[in-house]
């Protein structure tokens, strides 16, 4: 006769298996992502295309590590109810997790952070956000640590304030990172006019900076929460939540950069139609109109063609 499970028993066992799909879904999309990536974005660089593949690289250690928890539960740890559910506490498979998450945000966080540095110039602004980068690493890696060292895998007193730390100060990171894009691009905004190419490029800009950063941010904070609670007292909706999230958490991250980039192609596209709009408008009330506006834009140039140049395509051996 089987052993009836308790509900805490059930969210743990459930957790693993919804986290394992929803990384496998992830893997997917991030797949047709990096495809994508590949055959449209050959010009880049070669630090961008290290980047990329080294997403690549994690996000597939990441799909790897889902499926050994998997395997173990289902199959070596079979009707061992006992043991599959203490899977994350005495197996080494899950420990791998924290350091994987952490390196993944890092590296996505440095990548929108040149980007930051492309449109704002703001040294002060962007040292703050690399070092929130930096603590957040650093913090993780004191999280791994902590969960190697500690056999009992003892949440309250051990790991569990790391991690926090850990989530917490990447959440921050993630917030200044894209309220400090968002407003950079809002003020160049007004300082070009309010139809043409620029603007249609700074419009796409911002919808994709948020698009792209809204998941992941929603996904760490649910994380934070989660480990918070269960730092105090273990519960089955904290288990469940801080499992999964933690879980795809890092393939978020990746997806969130391979969607700005692949994006490129897109508002480029917008801003070429843009561009064809002005131009039969133009034409249409007179063609002494459309010298004029020619002649003025030679001799002064657009003073966001740089910000555009480093947003869309980066400067020569960058990565943005």
């Amino acid at each position: 006769m089987p052993v009836p499970q308790t509900v805490m028993q059930t969210c743990i066992l459930g957790a693993w298996d919804l986290s394992v799909c929803l990384c496998l879904f992830l893997q997917g999309v991030l797949c047709a992502q990096f495809a994508n990536y590949m055959t449209l974005n050959k010009r880049d660089s070669v630090w961008m295309k290290l980047f990329v593949a080294g997403l690549a690289l994690l996000t597939t250690l990441k799909t790897l590590q889902s499926l050994i928890i998997m395997w173990v539960q289902n199959v070596t740890m079979f009707g061992d109810l006992e043991a599959g559910v203490n899977i994350w506490t005495t197996h080494w498979v899950w420990k791998g997790a924290v350091i994987l998450e952490a390196t993944t945000a890092f590296c996505v966080q440095m990548f929108f952070g040149h980007r930051l540095w492309a449109i704002s110039r703001n040294a002060y602004l962007v040292i703050t956000c690399v070092a929130l980068f930096l603590g957040g690493l650093v913090s993780g890696v004191v999280g791994i640590i902590a969960i190697l060292t500690d056999p009992l895998g003892d949440s309250a007193t051990g790991w569990g304030p790391w991690v926090g730390a850990h989530l917490g100060v990447v959440l921050c990171g993630d917030l200044l990172l894209t309220g400090s894009t968002i407003f950079c691009l809002l003020r160049h905004s007004h300082k070009c006019l309010g139809r043409g190419p620029t603007t249609t490029i700074l419009r796409s800009l911002r919808r994709v900076t948020l698009q792209s950063a809204a998941p992941a941010a929603l996904c760490a904070l649910i994380n934070f929460i989660a480990v918070m609670k269960l730092t105090a007292t273990w519960t089955p909706a904290p288990v469940l939540l801080d499992f999964t999230a933690n879980m795809v958490l890092p393939q978020l991250y990746a997806w969130s950069a391979m969607w700005t980039l692949n994006s490129r192609e897109e508002i480029c596209m917008d801003a070429g139609n843009s561009a064809c709009t002005i131009h039969l408008m133009g034409t249409s009330t007179g063609s002494s109109n459309s010298e004029t506006s020619r002649h003025q834009h030679q001799d002064h140039p657009d003073p966001l063609a740089k910000v555009q140049r480093d947003q869309l395509d980066g400067p020569p051996g960058s990565m943005a």
